[in-house]
């Protein structure tokens, strides 16, 4: 069996994790070298460099975010 996962929004800007902090959207945290999700859920706290999510930290350069992409 082969499970075939597709992402529509991703977020690749500070301001789409900002849009989701300010709304208290959730967030899924992908990881590019283990090809899974590591986590899910809404975002803590959120700096130019990290995402805290479910207390753990994730590094916005080592990771993909997907989620609602912001109303320009």
């Amino acid at each position: 069996m082969t499970l075939l996962k597709i992402k529509t929004k991703s977020l690749v800007l500070n301001k789409d994790l900002e849009y989701n902090e300010k709304l208290g959207l959730p967030v899924e945290v992908y990881c590019p070298l283990a090809h899974q999700t590591i986590a899910f859920g809404r975002i803590e706290t959120l700096d130019d460099h990290f995402v805290v999510i479910n207390s753990e930290k994730h590094a916005i350069a080592d990771y993909f975010f997907f989620g609602c992409p912001c109303a320009v």
